[in-house]
């Protein structure tokens, strides 16, 4: 499989690579937002252990169960939308060369 190198991706006008360009770079735009998921992920379920378990308090513990669940729906989205982006981009690539041979 040739690998098709990103500083090649400016020197032509396929839309396809054009393409696979944009995704990619949204790819990695939500890949900010998954680790920015996974902190809020942690920090939810510290203030869910420390409000239910270690006396912080009722309503710090469940505002952490809620935050915890929120940011679990959200981690696992991101995570099945880069997945998903990653085999288009990869489709795309495979398909520019088969177009090149």
């Amino acid at each position: 499989m040739a690998k098709l190198y990103r500083r090649k991706w400016k020197e032509t006008s396929n839309p396809l690579v054009n393409e696979a360009r944009a995704q990619t770079l949204a790819i990695q735009r939500l890949q900010v937002w998954l680790r920015l998921a996974y902190a809020v992920l942690a920090v939810a379920v510290l203030l869910g252990y420390w409000g239910l378990s270690e006396g912080g308090g009722l309503v710090a513990g469940v505002a952490g169960v809620v935050l915890g669940i929120i940011a679990l729906v959200v981690t696992l989205v991101l995570r099945t939308g880069i997945s998903h982006g990653r085999q288009n981009v990869n489709a795309m690539l495979e398909q520019l060369e088969t177009m090149q041979e």
